[in-house]
């Protein structure tokens, strides 16, 4: 008699090593060996807010999970981002939208359609007046017209203002802002933060905007003047980080705020727009901390600082900025022509310099004395002498007391370079650290060489560290730091 075939084994369980008496993670406190299910036995106001924070797909998928978990994606405010990741194709990412505000019952936490064609405007609407997104806290909405002329943008469905007494966090793209009638304005009392992408907005729609409470306002590519952005600032009382990206019809700027913290700020690319951006004003920001021109070839071609008493961070400062006026101070093409007003508040300046010129950055370690940081982008120029000698007579305050950090980027070792960065380091007295990005090839006789040259072992701080990266052509231009105000140095991790 053939004996039976085999017992099925059923597959081994992994053993894991335990301190003695320690029980496993599957068995009852009371050692019955009943195993425990530690997401289950979390209460239902916390798997909802669980469920609210997962991915659209995924939140609605757990209501396959078990008999318990199948309400709680309704119970759970809704998370809908209606993009890729909801699904690849256009028609069946309208359907799911459909269906799911249909079934969701509210509350809302966040909306996102970020690229809607304009053919989707009716259903576009019909989805924003879905009883699914009532309370929304969270707002994306953008048309998939990034190409079109400003004049040219489709109308914001005006459903989506009627979220302005609920919403925290609000993000529009490639429309336009609709007029509201004379004498009335819209007040969004929660906000926080704003970005608005490719809007064109009236001389009649942006001072009618009210954001008490804003935080963080983003305008990239916005098409407004420069007396409707001003109103538009009236109405933000708490604002503390500004960041202006290739607006256009922004001819001249003033700015008066008595919260804004951070300021970053680009022109349009030359030849995008027929208003240039000439000038920025800063007339009254008395805690302004950071003044950051973040593509100065472009302009503005005039910056005048008249009041920010609080002001630490100052850069990239190049020649595309003509005219630069610190209370009565002038720089003329990064060329200190008065020298009147000192600024002891200033820490961290970064300098585009051509040369790189010594005596152009001499100007503004005198104006700023108590200068800590110091990051210089160098353009080589082989004519540049930089043979100026330190004058201890004529003392420089920062050098004597002050600057502790000096990065020197698109470094090669020539001349020019060599005698510039060995000013700081035989006259730098505090001086902790200073990096050279090189563009070159830093090897051994290569290194030798500039040891030699820049007189390292004469250096004035005998603590200061030395340290030369290979490194691509570079600038330290990089806005996502404007409204990160935790960070006490926005070009800190760019060497």
């Amino acid at each position: 008699m053939e004996a039976p075939p085999p017992a099925a084994h059923a597959p081994k369980k992994r053993k894991f090593d335990r301190v003695d008496g320690q029980k496993s993670p599957g068995s009852s406190s009371a050692g019955d060996g009943v195993s425990l299910d530690f997401i289950n036995s979390l209460p239902d106001a916390v798997l909802c807010t669980i469920v609210s924070l997962l991915p659209t797909k995924d939140g609605a998928r757990t209501q396959a999970v078990s008999r318990r978990w199948r309400p709680l994606w309704r119970s759970a405010p809704l998370n809908l981002v209606a993009d890729s990741t909801l699904s690849g194709q256009e028609r069946k990412l309208v359907v799911y939208v459909s269906k799911i505000l249909a079934e969701h019952p509210g509350p809302a936490l966040r909306f996102a359609l970020p690229y809607i064609r304009e053919r989707y405007y009716c259903k576009t609407e019909c989805w924003l007046r879905s009883q699914a997104l009532t309370n929304l806290q969270e707002l994306v909405f953008g048309y998939d017209a990034e190409d079109s002329l400003p004049s040219l943008r489709p109308l914001l469905p005006p459903s989506a203002l009627c979220f302005a007494p609920t919403l925290h966090v609000a993000s529009f793209g490639g429309c336009r802002f609709p007029d509201l009638p004379a004498a009335q304005s819209l007040n969004f009392p929660h906000l926080k933060e704003l970005r608005l992408s490719r809007v064109t907005m009236s001389n009649f729609s942006a001072p009618s905007l009210n954001f008490p409470h804003l935080k963080q306002l983003t305008l990239y590519g916005v098409s407004i003047s420069g007396d409707a952005l001003h109103s538009m600032l009236t109405g933000c009382l708490s604002l503390e980080s500004l960041l202006l990206e290739n607006n256009v019809c922004i001819g001249r700027l003033r700015i008066s705020s008595s919260t804004l913290r951070s300021i970053g700020f680009s022109p349009p690319y030359k030849g995008e727009d027929a208003t240039t951006f000439q000038e920025l004003v800063i007339e009254d920001a008395p805690r302004l901390e950071r003044l950051l021109p973040l593509n100065p070839e472009d302009g503005p071609r005039t910056i005048q600082v008249i009041r920010a008493p609080k002001l630490q961070v100052l850069g990239l400062l190049s020649d595309g900025i003509s005219k630069l006026h610190i209370g009565t101070t002038v720089f003329q093409e990064m060329t200190a022509i008065r020298l009147t007003t000192t600024m002891h508040t200033m820490r961290i300046l970064v300098i585009d310099s051509i040369g790189p010129n010594l005596d152009s950055v001499i100007g503004f370690l005198r104006c700023f004395p108590c200068l800590e940081r110091l990051y210089v982008i160098s353009h080589l120029r082989k004519e540049m002498k930089n043979v100026r000698k330190y004058d201890p007579l004529d003392p420089i305050q920062c050098l004597e007391r002050h600057l502790k950090k000096v990065v020197l980027k698109n470094y090669f070792g020539n001349r020019p370079d060599v005698n510039f960065a060995k000013f700081f380091i035989l006259n730098a007295k505090v001086l902790d650290e200073m990096n050279f990005g090189v563009f070159t090839n830093c090897n051994d006789k290569w290194m030798s060489n500039q040891h030699r040259r820049l007189q390292l072992d004469n250096r004035a701080s005998r603590d200061a560290r030395f340290e030369f990266k290979s490194s691509f052509w570079s600038t330290f231009t990089n806005n996502k730091h404007t409204h990160d105000l935790a960070m006490a140095d926005p070009f800190e991790n760019t060497f």
